[in-house]
C-alpha cells in the first residue's frame, strides 16, 4: 500500500498540470463496521480507484480496497459502481452510487469468499485543474460464498479470527484523485 500511496502523491502532482477530463483516478482511506462485529472498533481501508464519464452526470467506477482487520488478517474487495452526479455545479458535486463486488480474504487457515452490494452518498470537489477529494457513506450487506472449517483446537474451542462475514456493514472514507 505504501506504492499506491507513492502513485496517488505523483498523480496529484500531476493534476495542477492535468486537463479535466472523463477519468478519474485516485486513492482513498476509511473505516468500515460489519453489524456482526459492532461491538468491536471499526476496520481501517485502504482503496485505490478508476472512474469513467459515460455521459455529463453518469459514470461508472471500479475500486479496489483493502480492509486491514483488527484480527491482523486483511480482506480485499473489489467493486464496480454506478455513480450519479446530483447537481450541476462545476466544483461541489453531490452523488449517489450503486453497486456489486467481490470478497476475498486469507485467514491463514483457508480463504473466505463471498460478494456483496452497496449504495451510498457522497460530496466530491472537483477543482478547475483536475485535482478532486471527497468524502462518501456506504451501507451494504455481504454475503460469504466459500469459508474454510474451523476444526476444534482443544476441548471445545474454536479458532475464527475477526475477518469479513455475512451481514450489514457501512464504510465511510475519504479520496483524493485527479480527472483528466
Amino acid at each position: 500500500m505504501l506504492r499506491l500511496a507513492y502513485a496517488s502523491a505523483v498523480l496529484l502532482a500531476a493534476a495542477t498540470t492535468a486537463a479535466a477530463g472523463p477519468v478519474t483516478v485516485g486513492a482513498s482511506v476509511g473505516i468500515t463496521q460489519d453489524q456482526a462485529n459492532s461491538t468491536q472498533d471499526p476496520n481501517s481501508t485502504l482503496a485505490a480507484f478508476g472512474r469513467l464519464a459515460l455521459t455529463h452526470r453518469f459514470g461508472v467506477e471500479l475500486d479496489l480496497t483493502k480492509i486491514n482487520t483488527a484480527s491482523g488478517y486483511a480482506a480485499r474487495t473489489f467493486t464496480g459502481l454506478a455513480v450519479l452526479d446530483l447537481g450541476d455545479s462545476t466544483h461541489w458535486v453531490p452523488h449517489v452510487f450503486a453497486g456489486a463486488g467481490y470478497d476475498d480474504a486469507n485467514v491463514g487457515y483457508g480463504d473466505i469468499q463471498g460478494h456483496h452490494f452497496e449504495g451510498g452518498l457522497g460530496l466530491e470537489y472537483r477543482a478547475d485543474g483536475g485535482f478532486t477529494v471527497g468524502a462518501r457513506f456506504h451501507i451494504g450487506g455481504r454475503s460469504i460464498d466459500s469459508q474454510p472449517a474451523v476444526y476444534p483446537l482443544a476441548c471445545c474451542t474454536y479458532y475464527e479470527p475477526n475477518t469479513i462475514q455475512a451481514s450489514e456493514y457501512r464504510s465511510l472514507d475519504a479520496y483524493a484523485g485527479i480527472r483528466f
